[in-house]
C-alpha cells in the first residue's frame, strides 16, 4: 500500500498539470510586477550552461547563432538541428543547443530582454535545456567535457538502458520563459517515439566541437581576407573540408565582378574549359563580366559558357576574342544591358544583327578597333532599349549607312564616333540633325587632313550643333576641324552642358584654317555657366586672358590645361578664388607656371576649405626639395610635384628633331669619315699583302682558313 500511494502522488500528469499552473502564476507575476524567475540549476541540481533555442527562421547557421550568444560570454559549442530534406525542399532548421562554459554566461543570455535574442526579425525562444542534456561538472565546479570518443559511446550505452526513463521524462512539456510550450519536448500523440527518441540520441551523441576561427569572424572580415586569394586557389581549396567548402561556396556565391584579366597571374593557361569550372562556381551571381586576359586560349565555346551560367550579367566586355557568333548571350542573359567588343578581329555585322533586334534588353553598344563593322547591323533592328552606341578606330564604318540607321534609334542619348574615317565628318551633321534628345556626343581624334577642309562643312556642323540643346557631355579633344566658330555655337546652343574637353584642338597651327584659341574659350565660359569640367590642354592660341574666362564658371570642380607655355600663375590664382567648388587644377608641362600658384591655392583655402588636388609635376612651382619647405602649407590642399601626366608630343611648341639635320642627334653625324676611322682603322690595313703563300698570315688579322668561303 505504501508503494502504491507513492506511485499515486509521483503521476507524471498530476506532476505536468502543477508546473503548468506554477509556471501561470510566475508569468503572472512578470507582467503584474515586473519579476522575472529565471533558474540557474536544472531540477536535479545540474548548473545549467546549455541552452535550446528554437523558433529560427529560415536558412540559419552557426555564425548568426554566435553571433548572437557570443555578447553573454564564451561559448563552447553550437549545435543546429536540421530537419529532414526531400526532392524539391531544402533542410531547414528547427531548433538548436548553445553550451556556455560558464554557468553564469548562461544565467545572462536567460535574462537578457526579448529584443537583443532576435534574428532575422524574429524573436528567438530560449529556455534551459534538460538536465541529461547539461554537462556535468567535477568537485571544482568546472565543467567536465568529454572527448569525442568517450562522449559517443557513452551516449549510446545510455540512450539503450534509460531509454524508456528518457522517454517517460520528454513526455512532460517544458514552458518557455514566457509561458508558451517549448518545442523541443511534446507529447506522445504529437510525435512518434522512434523520432523522439532519435532526436535525443543524435542530440546526446553529437560532437560538441569547440568552434573555430571561421565561426568568430564576421562576414565581412572573411571576404575581405578571401579577396586577396586567386580564385583557383579558393576552388582548389574546397576539398580541405566541410566547413571550409561551404564557406568558400558562400563568398564565391557574393562575387558580382570577375576579370579575366586577374587570371593572368596564374601559371595556368586559361581555357574555355577553365572559364567553365569558373563560372559553374561564381557565374549565377555575376553582374559583370570582363573577358580581358590577352594570353588566353578561349574558343567558340564560350558564348554558349557565358550565356549558359550567367543568367544574372549586366554588363559583358570582350577583348581580343576571334569569336565570330555571339548569338547564345542572347538566350541566356536575359538581363544584359552593357556589351563591348574591343579587338575582335572576326566580329562583322551578321555577328551583331541579333543582338540589337527589336526584343533585346541591350542599353549600351561599344565596338573598338574593328576593321570589318559598317553599321549595316544597325538598319532594320529597330532596338527599344537601346541609348547608347560607342564606335571607336572602326575604318570600315561607313557614314551614309549609320545614318539611315539612326532612324531607327530613337531613344539614343550618348553617341561616340572616335578615330572614324575622315569622310565620316561629311555625315556628322545629317547624324547629329535626326538626335535631338542627345545627352553625351565624342567626336575626338580627327586628325586626317586628307580631306581639305571647307568652311561649308564647318558650317553645317555648327547648325547641326543648334540642335543640341540636352547635351550635357561634349568630347573635341585632337579634333582639328574645330574652331573658335564652333565653340561659340556651342556656347549659345547647350546651356546644360557640363563636361566640356577641347584639348590638342590644332594646337600646332599646321594648317591653314585657325585652332581653338581664347575667343573661342571665353565665349564657352560665358554660355555655359553650369560646366563641371572643363580641359584646355595643348592649345597654343589660349593665353592668360582666356583662361581668365574659367573664372566665371561657379559650378567648375575640375580644371585641366596641360602643356599651355603661354598660361602662368595669375590667371590660374583668379580661378582657384573665384570657383569655390574647384577640386582638382593640372596644370602639368606648362613651364610658366610659378610657385605663386601654392601661395594662392593656400590663400582659396583659407577663405573656402575644401579638399584640393594641385598637380604642378613640369613646372616652376616647386623648383627644388629645399624650397618646398619654405611654401606656406594647408591641410586641405595635396600638392603633385613628381607625376608629370603630360604628353611633350602634344605641346604646341613640340619640335621633332630625329630627321632635323642641323639636329646633333640626326643620322647625317655618324657618317663622318674620321669617326669610320678611328674605329676600323685606316683603309690599308684593311687589305692583306699579295705576297702571302700560305695560311699563316691569316691568323695576325684574326681569320681562320675553315671560315673563308671561296667563290
Amino acid at each position: 500500500m505504501y508503494y502504491e500511494d507513492e506511485e499515486r502522488l509521483l503521476n507524471p500528469d498530476l506532476f505536468h498539470v502543477f508546473r503548468r499552473e506554477l509556471y501561470a502564476i510566475n508569468s503572472d507575476l512578470e507582467v503584474t510586477l515586473g519579476l522575472k524567475y529565471v533558474p540557474t540549476h536544472t531540477e536535479d541540481g545540474i548548473p545549467i550552461r546549455k541552452l535550446y533555442v528554437s523558433n529560427l527562421p529560415p536558412k540559419t547557421t552557426r555564425s548568426e547563432l554566435f553571433g548572437v550568444f557570443a555578447q553573454y560570454g564564451f561559448i563552447k559549442s553550437c549545435w543546429l538541428r536540421m530537419g529532414d530534406k526531400g526532392p524539391n525542399r531544402p533542410p531547414t532548421p528547427t531548433y538548436a543547443f548553445v553550451t556556455f562554459s560558464n554557468p553564469a554566461d548562461a544565467h545572462k543570455a536567460l535574462q537578457a530582454p526579448i529584443h537583443e535574442k532576435t534574428l532575422r526579425g524574429r524573436n528567438l525562444k530560449i529556455s534551459p535545456a534538460d538536465s541529461w542534456h547539461q554537462p556535468t561538472e567535477d568537485a571544482d565546479g568546472r565543467g567536465r567535457w568529454k572527448p569525442r570518443g568517450q562522449r559517443r559511446a557513452d551516449g549510446n550505452t545510455s540512450s539503450s538502458e534509460n531509454g524508456v526513463q528518457e522517454h517517460d521524462i520528454n513526455n512532460i512539456d517544458r514552458v518557455s520563459e514566457n509561458g508558451d510550450e517549448a518545442m523541443a519536448t511534446t507529447s506522445t500523440t504529437e510525435v512518434p517515439v522512434n523520432v523522439e527518441l532519435q532526436d535525443q540520441q543524435k542530440c546526446t551523441t553529437d560532437n560538441e566541437s569547440c568552434y573555430t576561427i571561421l565561426d568568430v569572424l564576421n562576414r565581412d572580415c572573411l571576404t575581405h581576407i578571401l579577396a586577396y586569394i586567386p580564385i583557383r586557389d579558393l576552388i582548389r581549396s574546397e576539398r580541405v573540408s566541410k566547413t571550409w567548402q561551404n564557406m568558400v561556396r558562400e563568398y564565391l556565391q557574393g562575387i558580382r565582378i570577375f576579370k579575366t584579366s586577374w587570371w593572368q597571374h596564374v601559371t595556368v593557361m586559361l581555357t574555355t574549359a577553365v572559364l567553365r569550372r569558373i563560372l559553374q562556381r561564381v557565374g549565377e551571381s555575376l553582374t559583370r563580366l570582363h573577358i580581358d586576359h590577352h594570353w588566353s586560349a578561349l574558343n567558340d565555346r564560350t558564348a554558349h559558357i557565358v550565356g549558359k551560367f550567367c543568367p544574372n550579367l549586366e554588363e559583358l566586355k570582350i577583348v581580343g576574342m576571334h569569336t565570330r557568333n555571339w548569338n547564345p548571350l542572347i538566350y541566356g542573359c536575359k538581363e544584359l544591358k552593357s556589351l563591348s567588343f574591343v579587338s575582335c578581329n572576326k566580329l562583322t555585322d551578321s555577328s551583331l544583327v541579333q543582338l540589337v533586334k527589336s526584343e533585346s534588353c541591350i542599353e549600351s553598344l561599344t565596338v573598338a578597333n574593328n576593321t570589318h563593322v559598317t553599321g549595316l547591323f544597325l538598319t532594320g533592328s529597330n532596338p527599344q532599349k537601346l541609348n547608347s552606341l560607342a564606335f571607336y578606330n572602326c575604318y570600315s564604318l561607313q557614314g551614309t549607312v549609320l545614318s539611315a540607321a539612326i532612324d531607327t534609334l530613337p531613344q539614343l542619348t550618348t553617341l561616340k564616333l572616335d578615330v572614324c574615317p575622315y569622310t565620316m565628318w561629311k555625315i556628322i551633321p545629317l547624324i547629329l540633325n535626326k538626335l535631338p534628345k542627345l545627352e553625351e556626343l565624342s567626336l575626338s581624334e580627327y586628325i586626317s587632313v586628307e580631306m581639305c577642309f571647307s568652311p561649308q562643312c564647318n558650317d553645317a556642323f555648327c547648325d547641326a550643333l543648334a540642335t543640341l540643346t540636352e547635351l550635357k557631355i561634349l568630347n573635341l579633344s585632337r579634333n582639328i576641324y574645330i574652331t573658335n566658330a564652333v565653340l561659340k555655337r556651342v556656347a549659345q546652343s547647350c546651356p546644360k552642358l557640363e563636361s566640356l574637353n577641347i584639348s590638342s584642338c590644332n594646337s600646332r597651327r599646321s594648317l591653314p584654317h585657325p585652332g581653338v584659341g581664347d575667343e573661342g574659350v571665353a565665349a564657352v565660359c560665358r554660355g555655359c555657366r553650369g560646366l563641371a569640367a572643363l580641359d584646355v590642354s595643348y592649345l597654343g592660341a589660349l593665353s592668360d586672358a582666356g583662361m581668365r574666362a574659367a573664372a566665371a564658371l561657379p559650378r567648375l570642380a575640375r580644371l585641366t590645361a596641360r602643356g599651355n607655355p603661354a598660361l602662368s600663375a595669375a590667371s590660374l590664382a583668379c580661378c582657384l578664388a573665384a570657383c569655390p567648388l574647384l577640386e582638382e587644377l593640372d596644370v602639368c608641362g606648362c613651364d610658366a607656371v610659378s610657385e605663386e600658384l601654392v601661395c594662392a591655392a593656400v590663400r582659396a583655402l583659407a577663405q573656402r576649405p575644401r579638399a584640393l588636388i594641385l598637380r604642378v609635376a613640369g613646372t616652376n612651382a616647386l623648383p627644388n626639395e629645399l624650397a618646398r619647405d619654405e611654401y606656406p602649407s594647408h591641410k586641405l590642399l595635396t600638392v603633385d610635384h613628381l607625376d608629370d601626366r603630360s604628353n611633350p608630343h602634344l605641346r604646341p611648341d613640340f619640335v621633332d628633331h630625329m630627321f632635323d639635320d642641323s639636329s646633333d642627334d640626326s643620322f647625317a653625324d655618324i657618317y663622318d669619315q674620321d669617326d669610320f676611322d678611328e674605329f676600323f682603322g685606316q683603309d690599308d690595313d684593311l687589305f692583306l699583302d699579295e705576297d702571302l703563300d700560305d695560311f699563316e698570315g691569316l691568323y695576325q688579322f684574326g681569320l681562320h682558313a675553315p671560315d673563308i668561303i671561296l667563290l
